[in-house]
């Protein structure tokens, strides 16, 4: 193999890598999403199937955001990447940390304001 060949070999596998970054974070803020859902699933599912994911929407949905930004970091500067997957994994996990503290908050409030 020339080292023409071995160059357009490296450009094209560093191309092909910086057009999958972001997808670990794409990937982490999906499921953080999806966890959301588990206590809606139905009665037949086991209980610990359901319950279990509640613990881990947060920290999953943090290492989203965390590889997000990552990623967009190491992308800067570079033309043609793909920066979608970065930002979805970012606004996927944000949705995943905030609405489950939101709902959290809420629950605090109306329990303070059913005891008073």
């Amino acid at each position: 193999m020339s080292s023409v060949e071995q160059m357009a070999g490296s450009s094209e596998q560093v191309a092909a890598r910086q057009q999958s970054r972001g997808t670990t974070s794409l990937v982490l803020g999906a499921v953080a999403v999806a966890m959301i859902v588990c206590p809606l699933l139905p009665v037949p599912v086991p209980m610990w199937v359901r319950l279990l994911p509640v613990y881990l929407i947060v920290p999953v949905g943090i290492s989203a955001v965390v590889s997000g930004i990552v990623a967009l970091r190491r992308m800067r500067g570079w033309e043609g990447a793909d920066r979608f997957r970065a930002r979805a994994g970012v606004a996927l996990g944000t949705a995943a940390v905030v609405i489950p503290l939101t709902v959290i908050v809420w629950a605090i409030w109306a329990l303070n304001q059913a005891y008073k």
